[in-house]
């Protein structure tokens, strides 16, 4: 009996009916549980940053409405680099373990390297506003200054 069904078994290979190889349900599962971590982990990323840019937006807002151009400056330029030192710290380690957030981005050119929200473009704009809010010589000028950040910033920052 035992000899027939290898028998048989033998003809079916050798007419290209093989048994269909798969990789076990139980793997595939877990990896797609890893799969939800590892996006889950980005979408993480992404709601922390969007936390430190509405800090830094929040400090710059305040700063601005209590006369403090130059910590308003200061946080507006915090908000462009997505973050002090520490944060780009923290986007070197990143970086160096090989997490891109924004890979495409970054080999567009639309991002800096780590960087999660802010573009290359709303960095520019943030510095430049930084810039010409310490040196702003009027109220008026000030308030223009921060109304044009403020436009660009509070949608980044979830306001």
């Amino acid at each position: 009996m035992k000899l027939k069904i290898w028998t048989l078994a033998a003809a079916v290979a050798a007419l290209g009916f093989a048994w269909p190889q798969q990789t076990p349900k139980t793997m595939a599962t877990a990896y797609g549980s890893l799969a939800d971590s590892i996006l889950a982990v980005k979408k993480t990323e992404t709601d922390f940053v969007r936390c430190i840019l509405a800090d830094h937006y929040r400090a710059a807002r305040e700063a601005s409405q209590k006369g403090d151009s130059e910590r308003a400056a200061a946080e507006m330029a915090l908000f462009g680099n997505e973050g002090d030192n520490a944060i780009g710290g923290v986007r070197k380690r990143l970086l160096e373990g090989g997490h891109h957030h924004n890979a495409e981005g970054e080999a567009k050119g639309i991002y800096d390297p780590g960087f999660v929200i802010v573009t290359k473009k709303v960095k520019e704009q943030a510095l430049a506003d930084s810039a010409a809010m310490r040196t702003a010589k009027t109220d008026a000028d000030r308030k223009a200054v921060w109304d044009k950040f403020a436009a660009m910033a509070a949608p980044l920052a979830g306001e």
